[in-house]
């Protein structure tokens, strides 16, 4: 690989063999760092000699050969067409140069003078050889050459200005001189030229990779660049594996990464440190087991060394391509040397750090790193050290190693206290990952509290997890001996427990009755929202007491926007994230949960993905979007085995029963409800959403006492439980529609419900009036229907949206209402149609039995419009929402709103329900 930032050298090379040729002889010595491409720059000018008709001879140096004396100067003779007899006096020349030099050797580099007779003779026959024809000496290497030899080659270099030889050395910078003494001479000859070779440029890397033709694929020059640090050898290294993979994918093999160093790469690395100066080695051994960037003296301290040599061997790391700013540059690097040591070498090396890096005051973490990599055993006061690593892993969202630091203490002989710690944040870490791997050490906890070895404070932690799991009698008995047992602590613990006890009565509303008189309440909660528990009781008590009502809302909002999602504010995220659900607050929801969903992602934990899937999946079910809902309740339980999720397991399985229900998939439906569930979820509020859809199941399939069975149980255990609210599980309506199909009376089921309704319930309110309707004398439907289809279109549930203009389309068609009938089942159809991928018949128009629609002549009143009033008023009255009409519009909400009211002014009507079908040939025939 010749580059082309070697114009430059070649032409200093060439001038140099020409003047060779022309009869004045001198050296060349290339300097650079290893793998730069000394190599090749020789052989391309051996090439160019051949051509020009000199002849080469090389020798190549090698540390392993470095003390073998007059080993290069054997390769070079070697290599040189001598005649049998001179051939003779060079072995014999050779063998007494090697032999003085062993018994002369002291050390000392002046030993020439007791060889000159050898120094002389080998160098009279390389000069009479160049008088036949011009010589080309290369040393590759030559920073390895042993002394002897090097000697020799000083002692021709001397004496080559009139003579036909040229001389090139390949040293590298990466290298310690071995003999400086020789060096500074052979550097100090007039007739010597020295070229500078370094890495290439980020515009280097670049014409390289066009000279080969490479296929970069996602990746830039500049990634190339990162990787290799311009290095020539790891560049082409790259560039094999980069093809490697394309052929391997061509073939339809397994795709491999780009660049995504392998064999290739690694074999490059491995000649980078076998070319380099040993001291190299232990330094990016060190550099590799760090795995960070460190002071110079700390590497010093690490490896024994002084600070002057550490320096050196981290600038020459550096030079070499390997290290960038006290780190090495690529992964693979870490992994190929990390490779070269034996498991107790590198165990040994992490243990050195570990105990350095305690020394300096570094953080728990970064000590406990390199401990828990030594897995030997740890110096007697470690276990804190390692417990504090553990709450810092788990905080930078590292449960990996939060784990194998509590592995790590739990082999410790930890005193009882910290033994407590342990098992608290091994509940707390493999919680994140799946909390079935959390139970045996929530019940060692259990048992500790039992036995009175918890602080009050720790004993109510166990709440939470107990309640997941389904045991609310076991955490009922928690909080009884927290507050029998509180004593000194009791006014420390009043805030706590109360917060426990309301958390309790929000899952197990049958186990535990949340307080509802308002003392402990209003002194707990905090001027601040700091304490999110305390507030997320808030949130449980006004609820209780008033429903889901503007405060409840507020109060959710002002949690969710203080709160960080945390091992500790699960709890009270999910109350929160509820309340704005149950209060049809969907858009709030759904963007809260998109924010969350987003963190749990970064933070890597399964499962607080898991559950805010499930809540994900429940707004998009009460917004109608039924296939976003199937995809979040799945998303969910794909984060962990469904046994994992506790109780927790009937937010998406409900959803994927009501969705499949709705789609009118009954088989699907039937095998989410196959799905085991545990028994105590039946004694939480989500076992009501659960039985709801069940029942919904049961309805669609024809079975209405049994899901008429199903919603009144709903309602038992509402009325038992309380609140009764609607925006829960709206059981009058669902149990008013089951006895309806069945054929029997719906009472007042509906007009109840519509008592029970919050301010904020506008979609529950929607649907309740839609089923009101239904059990109302036919003439007056049409009414409640519009109001119906008013407040569904706010709400934004488009399916239930659809299901009341069928119903009003339905009811406009027995009152002989023929045009309005059809356009509205052309609205319902059309958005029905939107969310669900077969539209049941349910949503299908109306037979036509009256005259078409009338031309727009015909509706004189449309004349007064304007042509962005028409253009809004027929989108309107083709069943579009007023987001939708702005997306297609591109105009703002507020500006449909605005001119929506003029239209309904205008045409003297109420409702977008009341608009005249003649709108639609404004837009064409919509079917």
């Amino acid at each position: 690989m010749v580059r082309v930032e070697w114009d430059a050298e070649l032409a200093v090379l060439r001038a140099s063999l020409a003047a060779c040729v022309a009869g004045t002889g001198g050296a060349v010595v290339i300097r650079g760092p290893v793998g730069v491409g000394k190599t090749e720059l020789l052989r391309s000018l051996a090439r160019e000699a051949a051509a020009a008709g000199v002849a080469y001879v090389g020798a190549t140096g090698s540390h392993a050969e470095q003390a073998i004396p007059m080993g290069a100067m054997t390769q070079i003779f070697a290599g040189l067409n001598l005649p049998d007899e001179e051939a003779g006096r060079v072995q014999r020349l050779l063998e007494a140069g090697a032999l003085t030099s062993i018994l002369h050797d002291s050390g000392d580099e002046s030993i020439a003078q007791v060889v000159v007779p050898v120094l002389h003779g080998l160098t009279s026959i390389m000069l009479a050889v160049a008088e036949r024809a011009p010589l080309l000496i290369g040393v590759d290497d030559a920073h390895f050459v042993d002394a002897a030899s090097l000697q020799c080659l000083r002692y021709l270099v001397r004496r080559i200005d009139r003579a036909r030889v040229l001389v090139v050395f390949n040293d590298t910078t990466t290298v310690r001189p071995t003999w400086p003494m020789i060096w500074a001479e052979l550097l100090s000859q007039p007739h010597r030229q020295l070229i500078r070779l370094n890495m290439l440029s980020p515009v280097g890397v670049a014409a390289v990779l066009r000279a080969e033709a490479i296929d970069l694929e996602d990746n830039t020059p500049a990634t190339l660049y990162e990787a290799t640090g311009g290095s020539p050898l790891l560049l082409m290294a790259l560039i094999e594996e980069i093809r490697v993979a394309q052929a391997r994918r061509r073939a339809g093999h397994p795709e491999m990464s780009i660049p995504g160093p392998g064999h290739a790469f690694g074999q490059a690395v491995l000649n980078c440190l076998v070319r380099s100066d040993p001291s190299l080695l232990p330094l990016v051994r060190a550099v590799a087991v760090l795995d960070e960037a460190m002071p110079v003296a700390f590497l010093a301290e690490l490896l024994d060394w002084t600070t002057s040599a550490a320096a050196w061997a981290v600038d020459a790391a550096t030079e070499a391509g390997l290290v960038t700013n006290g780190r090495l540059r690529h992964r693979r690097s870490r992994e190929v040397v990390l490779d070269l040591m034996g498991p107790q070498e590198r165990a040994a090396l992490h243990a050195r750090v570990a105990e350095l890096l305690d020394r300096a005051g570094a953080t728990p973490v970064r000590v406990a790193r390199h401990w828990v990599a030594a897995r030997r055993p740890m110096p007697p006061g470690s276990v804190p050290v390692l417990l504090k690593a553990a709450e810092q892993a788990l905080a930078e969202n590292d449960t990996g190693l939060a784990l194998d630091c509590l592995r790590l203490a739990d082999r410790e002989n930890a005193d009882p206290g910290s033994r407590v710690g342990i098992e608290g944040l091994l509940v707390r870490a493999k919680w994140r990952l799946d909390p079935v791997f959390a139970a045996r050490h929530v019940d060692s906890l259990l048992d500790a509290s039992r036995a009175g070895k918890l602080s009050g404070e720790d004993s109510l932690a166990l709440v939470a997890p107990l309640e997941w799991y389904g045991r609310p009698a076991e955490a009922e008995a928690v909080l009884a001996q927290v507050e029998a047992s509180a004593g000194a602590e009791g006014h420390h613990l009043a805030v706590p427990l109360h917060n426990a006890r309301m958390a309790l009565a929000y899952w197990y509303p049958g186990v535990v009755e949340p307080v509802k008189d308002g003392s402990v309440a209003s002194s707990a909660r905090p001027a601040t929202t700091a304490n999110m528990k305390t507030l997320a009781a808030g949130i449980v008590q006004t609820v209780y007491t008033c429903g889901y009502t503007d405060e409840a809302v507020a109060d959710a909002k002002t949690l969710l926007q203080s709160c960080r999602l945390e091992d500790h504010t699960l709890y009270p995220i999910l109350i929160a994230l509820e309340t704005l659900i149950f209060a049809d607050c969907l858009d709030a929801a759904a963007s809260w949960c998109d924010r969350l969903l987003g963190e749990a992602r970064r933070r890597s934990a399964p499962t607080w993905l898991a559950v805010l899937f499930g809540l994900r999946a429940m707004v998009s079910h009460r917004q109608g979007e039924l296939t976003e809902a199937e995809r979040h309740a799945r998303a969910g339980l794909l984060q962990i085995p469904p046994r994992g999720l506790g109780v927790l397991i009937g937010i998406p399985l409900s959803v994927l029963i009501m969705t499949a229900t709705r789609a009118g998939e009954n088989e699907q439906a039937l095998s989410h409800l196959n799905m085991a569930v545990p028994d105590a979820m039946f004694q939480t509020t989500i076992g009501l959403h659960y039985r709801r859809a069940r029942g919904h199941y049961y309805l669609t399939c024809g079975s209405h006492e049994a899901a008429i069975e199903d919603f009144e149980a709903c309602g038992d255990l509402m009325r038992r439980w309380g609140p009764d609210l609607p925006g829960l599980v709206p059981w009058r309506t669902d149990l008013a529609e089951a006895r309806l199909a069945g054929g029997f009376s719906a009472g007042t089921l509906a007009a109840d419900q519509i008592d029970r309704l919050g301010t904020q319930n506008a979609r529950t309110r929607g649907i309740t009036l839609r089923v009101l309707a239904a059990s109302s004398e036919l003439s007056s439907r049409p009414p409640v229907l519009r109001e119906a289809v008013e407040l569904l279109q706010a709400s934004g549930d488009q399916l239930e949206l659809a299901d009341a203009l069928a119903e009003l389309s339905n009811a406009q068609h027995a009152l002989g209402e023929f045009s309005r009938a059809r356009v509205i089942g052309r609205q319902a159809k059309q958005l029905a149609s939107q969310v669900m991928v077969t539209v049941p018949e349910q949503y299908r128009p109306p037979a036509e039995t009256a005259p078409a629609v009338a031309p727009v002549a015909d509706d004189l009143a449309i004349f007064e419009l304007s042509e962005a009033e028409c253009r809004v008023a027929s989108l309107a009255a083709q069943g579009c929402t007023n987001r939708q009409i702005a997306r297609k519009l591109f105009i703002t909400v507020s500006t449909v709103e605005q001119h929506l009211t003029r239209v309904y002014r205008k045409l003297q009507i109420n409702s977008r329900s009341d608009l005249p079908t003649s709108l639609l040939s404004w837009v064409g025939d919509p079917t």
